[in-house]
């Protein structure tokens, strides 16, 4: 089989690092970086060859050919930011509900973020890697930048202040995602505290600081396990939709390629 084109061969390969360096599971900290770059090398190989190459006038120079690859680049990376929300909202919800039950001194390290995390949140991002890869939504994104290909043909890719906007504004839906995850735990810790408030003014001996705590971390731990049926139904359709915004991206960089 003979090798193929080298320009072509190396876009694919941005468009394909640039998606698995930010996507979920791909992107994960815990994924050897020899598995990833193995995927991209096996996924490059096989799409470069069928992939048409740019239509370029002349030879690039250094300058063209680096942007290019950064434009390429850039286009897996907002795809991946864009399936990377919904998790990053889990994380979010996860690590106000730990602060409030009382896990924020216990901090873990996100191997994704390289950040600390309280045991609640890394808890429901793990959850929500395990709906991620239930509902076969990495088939989506890998189906997404397939699509891609076809769409915004490489060397075509146009990004607009269009483009840039929509994603921020799609990032602006991870704090609703994120107060949605945290809701449970934060309405009724609010209760349990102001019940801790009327015993202390009508116990005053009562140490409520040394009786909280304990009340606070059960309490939450109950509310988190007892919500998670809701939180993975609300997942799997977040989820669901991924598939539908991606689409929508694509299209978006496929009539800017075009226009």
């Amino acid at each position: 089989m003979a090798f193929p084109d080298p320009l072509p061969f190396v876009l694919v390969v941005a468009r394909l690092c640039g998606l698995v360096l930010v996507s979920p599971i791909f992107g994960d900290g815990l994924v050897p970086a020899r598995v990833r770059a193995g995927l991209v090398g096996v996924l490059a190989l096989a799409l470069a060859p069928v992939v048409p190459g740019p239509s370029l006038a002349a030879e690039p120079s250094g300058w063209t050919l680096a942007g290019l690859v950064a434009a390429e680049g850039a286009v897996g990376v907002l795809l991946g930011f864009v399936a990377q929300l919904v998790l990053a909202g889990v994380q979010l919800g996860g690590q106000v509900a730990g602060l409030q039950v009382g896990f924020g001194i216990a901090n873990l390290l996100d191997p994704t973020t390289q950040a600390g995390a309280t045991v609640v949140a890394r808890w429901q991002q793990l959850a929500a890697l395990l709906a991620f890869l239930v509902l076969d939504v990495h088939h989506v994104v890998l189906r997404a930048v397939l699509e891609s290909f076809r769409v915004a043909p490489i060397g075509h890719v146009v990004l607009s202040g269009d483009v840039l906007v929509g994603v921020a504004a799609r990032g602006a839906g991870l704090f609703g995602v994120g107060v949605r995850i945290a809701a449970p735990v934060f309405v009724v810790l609010l209760l349990v505290n102001g019940g801790l408030a009327l015993l202390a003014r009508t116990i005053p001996q009562l140490n409520v600081f040394a009786v909280g705590f304990p009340v606070n971390v059960g309490v939450g731990l109950v509310v988190v396990g007892a919500s998670l049926p809701f939180t993975v139904r609300f997942l799997a359709g977040e989820l669901d939709a991924m598939g539908g915004v991606l689409a929508a991206l694509v299209e978006t960089l496929g009539a800017l390629a075009h226009g």
